[in-house]
């Protein structure tokens, strides 16, 4: 992982996952204030950091056509 001020950048083949909340995000995060988590407002907004986000390998599922 490489960061850059507030965006955050996984390494190749991995995204990243909010360890919180289990959400799978893209392999760039720009990283901010959350106001909600499973679509419910949170009484006090989190502050989001590197250490809230965990990478993960990217999983790519196909469909075999007949």
């Amino acid at each position: 992982m490489t960061q850059t001020d507030n965006i955050i950048k996984a390494d190749p083949g991995k995204c990243f996952k909010r360890k919180i909340d289990g959400v799978v995000f893209s392999d760039e995060i720009y990283l901010g204030t959350t106001y909600y988590l499973d679509g419910i407002r949170l009484q006090e907004p989190i502050q989001e950091t590197p250490d809230d986000f965990e990478e993960i390998d990217i999983e790519i599922q196909t469909e075999e056509i007949n």
